[in-house]
């Protein structure tokens, strides 16, 4: 069984070709592209051999990201879903971050998008994932109601240095660097996870996350 995740939250573009079977990936390619060069996907799925009609599941990283590419790249995988009559499994980023958390607990996850510094409060539990704020932008109000709170921050190591005046903002008693690049590649695991639990998404339900109002 082959599922294929697909990433177009941010210009490094980047997808996993997932064996379920060996529960490890086949190929991920990546490379830093224009957001609205996506129309190439195809053929860089073609010239790696990879055959859409032998997916058999369908994932992409509905964000937070770049409005722009993510809308692309959420169209095109489930016009390939439903194309092939294929499930389509959505992740979001703070969905990986958890999925490489060392451990269970509440976390607070931070990205940057634009000139945007994106939040996230979510809990890794036996039972999965759970969200507890949807993601925002972290402006004062946000900083200020998150102060009351030990957090133990996740952050990707690209936005960690960048971070630091926020940080002390915070009452930030451990954090964790994410030294990674291709969430498609952990974000494959997430959604078949997620299939064999039997969480299967209304096609048409399935939208990037926006944090703030579409352009």
């Amino acid at each position: 069984m082959l599922l294929l995740s697909l990433d177009t939250s941010y210009s490094y573009q980047n997808f996993t070709l997932f064996d379920c079977k060996s529960l490890s990936p086949l190929l991920v390619y990546g490379e830093d592209r224009d957001r609205k060069s996506l129309e190439i996907f195809p053929k860089i799925f073609q010239d790696l051999g990879i055959n859409l009609k032998e997916i058999n599941i369908f994932a992409v990283n509905v964000g937070p990201g770049y409005s722009t590419s993510l809308r692309v790249g959420v169209a095109m995988f489930k016009t390939y879903a439903q194309i092939s009559g294929k499930p389509l499994i959505p992740y979001s980023a703070y969905e990986v971050f958890a999925q490489l958390t060392p451990s269970e607990g509440r976390y607070l996850g931070i990205l940057k998008v634009s000139r945007y510094w994106i939040y996230s409060l979510f809990e890794k539990t036996s039972e999965g994932f759970k969200e507890l704020i949807k993601p925002s932008v972290l402006d004062d109000k946000a900083i200020e109601n998150l102060q009351t709170e030990r957090l133990v921050l996740v952050i990707p190591l690209p936005f960690s240095r960048e971070f630091q005046p926020l940080k002390e903002k915070l009452n930030i008693e451990k954090q964790i660097v994410l030294p990674f690049r291709t969430l498609s590649e952990v974000g494959a695991k997430v959604a078949y996870r997620k299939y064999l639990e039997g969480k299967k998404t209304d096609l048409f339900s399935v939208e990037p996350i926006y944090f703030r109002p579409a352009v």
